[in-house]
């Protein structure tokens, strides 16, 4: 995901520096079409009517060959913007699809937890339900033994003396 989305930035600043070029270049192209048209009137040996109207017409070409860049680049930046836009909405919806899969499994987490707690809890509830039990049976068995050997002892006694 993080590669995919470092890959599209690497893209949109190689599109971002061939726009410049282009632009670029149409700027010095213009400027070497009016400059060389401008150079080519003032030197060529035409008379006065003859030079307006040549300047006339090549600004007219110069004029029509800078609408026409502009307006292909302002298709090109257009396209660029809904490529840019698109790209742009794909990038969020994945980001949305890996942020609800990543909420999911975080719930299916929090589940097994709460899952694995309470069996847990139940079995500690249970060793000590058990523990209590054997602590009561290993109380009686004492008093049991200890009621004996108070026995013995006081037969023995008796038995000494005799």
């Amino acid at each position: 995901m993080l590669g995919k989305m470092l890959e599209d930035k690497r893209r949109e600043f190689s599109r971002k520096r061939k726009m410049e070029t282009a632009k670029n270049v149409a700027a010095g192209t213009v400027i070497g079409t009016a400059l060389g048209a401008v150079a080519g009137l003032l030197l060529a040996p035409k008379s006065g009517k003859e030079t307006r109207d040549d300047i006339k017409d090549k600004s007219k070409e110069v004029t029509e060959n800078v609408k026409s860049t502009v307006e292909e680049k302002m298709e090109e930046a257009k396209d660029l913007k809904e490529k840019i836009s698109s790209d742009l909405k794909h990038n969020i919806d994945g980001m949305k699809e890996a942020k609800d899969a990543v909420a999911k499994d975080v719930k299916e987490g929090y589940k097994d937890i709460k899952k694995n707690v309470k069996e847990t809890s139940e079995n500690v509830k249970g060793s000590m339900d058990d523990a209590k039990e054997e602590l009561k049976d290993l109380k009686e068995e004492t008093k049991d033994t200890v009621g004996d050997v108070k026995e013995e002892a006081k037969d023995s006694l008796e038995n000494s003396k005799k």
